[in-house]
């Protein structure tokens, strides 16, 4: 779990990995720095939905308000200038990322997509670790697709048994800067 409180929020304790590039060029005295996390692997069983998006007669998937969110996340990060405190910066950029896709513990935080999602957990990293100058943030969808064939066998579907697949599959990619 996210934490105790987080009911309904649960991250895999691996493969996460945390990493930085520094990069030096001739004739720049400053190097360019960029730090990651790769595969932040999350998973939110409410509060989760794939609506208000463009419908027109290519669309194969329909709404819903009430759906699994599973991603293995990806995230890098650019600096503003000098930074001494990388694991300060990374905590910041890491908690930026919890709090954007699962919300505050006491309430959560309805998400209308994982698009809509990790634009605004990139926003949150922005405006809690003022040492990043950008974020860009990766995200292959990890389907968790409703059980309705319980129908068939009597019973009534009441949003409790969801199946994991591969398909339909896509990645998605933001980037916010200052």
């Amino acid at each position: 779990r996210v934490s105790d409180d987080h009911p309904h929020g649960f991250i895999k304790n691996s493969p996460e990995t945390a990493a930085s590039l520094v990069r030096m060029e001739r004739g720049n005295d400053q190097p360019t720095i960029t730090s990651f996390i790769r595969k932040m692997t999350v998973l939110k069983t409410t509060l989760s939905g794939f609506e208000g998006y463009l419908l027109d007669q290519y669309t194969l998937l329909p709404e819903t308000d009430e759906r699994c969110l599973a991603t293995e996340l990806d995230a890098e990060w650019t600096y503003t200038g000098p930074v001494t405190e990388f694991n300060k910066v990374r905590k910041q950029v890491r908690d930026g990322l919890l709090l954007g896709i699962f919300g505050p513990p006491s309430t959560g935080v309805y998400s209308p997509s994982l698009q809509a999602t990790i634009y605004d957990a990139a926003c949150l990293v922005l405006r809690d670790a003022p040492s990043v100058q950008s974020i860009a943030i990766s995200t292959p969808n990890l389907h968790y697709l409703p059980f309705h064939q319980l129908s068939k066998l009597g019973e009534k579907f009441e949003d409790d048994i969801l199946v994991p697949t591969s398909e339909p599959s896509g990645s998605i990619y933001c980037k916010v800067m200052r």
